[in-house]
């Protein structure tokens, strides 16, 4: 199984910590110098405009915030981990590494959809992510390609490296397959929302999990959820942008 003879220094606490206090620290930085240049910049704006970060604004912060990010795990995670890049799966997918990404999509699609109908029919309400429910209101076009391309593209990349490539395989160090993926999946589900989306989101990061695992390949796993999140996104365009064209 892989990796399973890690090297005796990896994930040691002390670079381990310093890792995360960095995307931490990276995080809170973009989150708040974004936050307080569009204060500044609001001021100089006419008062009829909204005070209220528009989701323009939401994703540009975003995508500054994850693309340091990924800067500081690709240069972190080597010595962090004791593995090179590539023995961690970050490299060009094989057919085989496509083949488990498409599998893999269909399983998360799946997994996230029928727990989360068991969810909405149990307590008698839908649960969008409230991100979600700022795309369906999004009514620019040039609003609308930038979600698309920011959850399809960049957003599994990102978020791959974080949950699967760095927290998944720290749990699997020193705990195994089951305790890296379920660990790192719930935390995976959190960042994205409330409980009644967490839930749903948590079992389809396990299913990320099994893919980076099952084909030892990060890229494999971002198919997965690039895959995930297309599907997610045409659907709310069909299902609510349509009603307006």
């Amino acid at each position: 199984m892989w990796p399973t003879r890690w090297p005796p220094n990896a994930f040691k606490p002390g670079i381990t910590f310093e890792l995360i206090g960095a995307v931490v620290a990276t995080g809170l930085l973009v989150f708040l110098l974004g936050i307080f240049a569009f204060r500044l910049l609001h001021h100089n704006l006419p008062t009829s405009v909204s005070a209220k970060p528009s989701l323009d604004t939401a994703l540009f912060i975003q995508l500054v915030m994850e693309l340091l990010i990924v800067i500081l795990l690709l240069i972190y995670l080597p010595r962090a981990s004791g593995f090179s890049l590539r023995e961690l799966g970050v490299t060009w997918p094989g057919a085989n590494a496509i083949a488990y990404g498409i599998l893999g999509a269909m399983m998360m699609i799946f997994v996230v959809d029928a727990s989360g109908a068991i969810i909405d029919s149990l307590t008698h309400a839908t649960h969008p992510q409230d991100v979600l429910k700022a795309f369906e209101a999004a009514r620019r076009p040039v609003t609308i390609i930038f979600f698309a391309v920011f959850a399809i593209i960049i957003a599994p990349i990102a978020e791959e490296l974080v949950f699967r490539v760095f927290l998944f395989n720290l749990g699997l160090r020193y705990a195994g397959f089951w305790i890296g993926a379920a660990s790192s999946s719930i935390i995976f589900g959190i960042a994205h929302g409330g409980i009644f989306v967490a839930l749903p989101l948590a079992l389809g990061g396990i299913v990320l999990c099994g893919v980076y695992y099952s084909s030892r390949n990060s890229i494999s796993s971002m198919i997965s959820h690039a895959l995930f999140n297309a599907v997610t996104v045409f659907g709310v365009l069909a299902s609510t942008h349509g009603t307006h064209a």
